[in-house]
């Protein structure tokens, strides 16, 4: 056991007990189908393109499909939605 210091929102929190050496950097899953270099959008503008459309919302999960398209999946209050941006020209739809 070791103590390291998480950063979670921007606030640095002090973690006392860690098991594991693997550590979520954020609370975003990312998840590729392919590999996402050959697409001028990365997942990270993906998600931005897509909160920046929703603003309040928060991004759960980015999924890049065998399509070429993101499919970013939102949620605001109580509801969940999916946005899909393109991975080539970073078009919602």
């Amino acid at each position: 056991m070791f103590k390291i210091f998480c950063v979670t929102f921007g606030i640095l929190l002090s973690c006392n007990s860690v098991q594991s050496k693997t550590l979520p950097v954020f609370d975003t899953q990312i998840q590729l189908a392919q590999d996402a270099s050959q697409y001028p959008i990365a997942p990270s503008e993906a998600a931005n393109l897509a909160k920046d459309a929703n603003p309040g919302s928060k991004v759960l999960n980015v999924k890049l499909l065998p399509s070429g398209v993101y499919a970013v999946t939102l949620k605001n209050g109580g509801s969940v939605s999916k946005v899909m941006v393109d991975a080539t020209s970073g078009s919602l739809s």
